[in-house]
């Protein structure tokens, strides 16, 4: 699952629809982050929604030591209980988790290859 030096990512796009409720998730998951490994790589509140995503006032992407690591999280008990709250103060939210580039492929690119 792992490739040699390559990341892990949880990229989610929402229509947040109750702000409260949002932030009570942010507060709560922003520390517990940080406690997996993880962090915000980069997040948008007016991101450019295509392809179904149309309308969505919040992009996130989160970085994580590897692709093992991201789905643990991601299925950790402790994260499945918060992302209730991220769920309930939603709609139309997409969730993936991939794997970033290892560091061969890295190298290729960088060399033109």
């Amino acid at each position: 699952m792992d490739k040699k030096g390559a990341k892990g990512y949880w990229i989610s796009t929402s229509t947040v629809i109750n702000q409260e409720l949002f932030l009570e998730y942010v507060k709560k998951v922003g520390p517990w982050l940080k406690e997996v490994g993880g962090e915000v790589f980069a997040k948008d509140t007016e991101p450019q929604g295509k392809e179904g995503t149309q309308g969505a006032n919040l992009a996130v992407i989160c970085e994580f030591p590897s692709m093992r690591a991201a789905v643990e999280a991601y299925e950790s008990p402790t994260y499945q209980a918060l992302s209730k709250l991220r769920r309930d103060s939603t709609k139309n939210a997409t969730f993936t988790i991939m794997e970033g580039m290892d560091e061969a492929a890295k190298l290729r690119k960088a060399m033109g290859k």
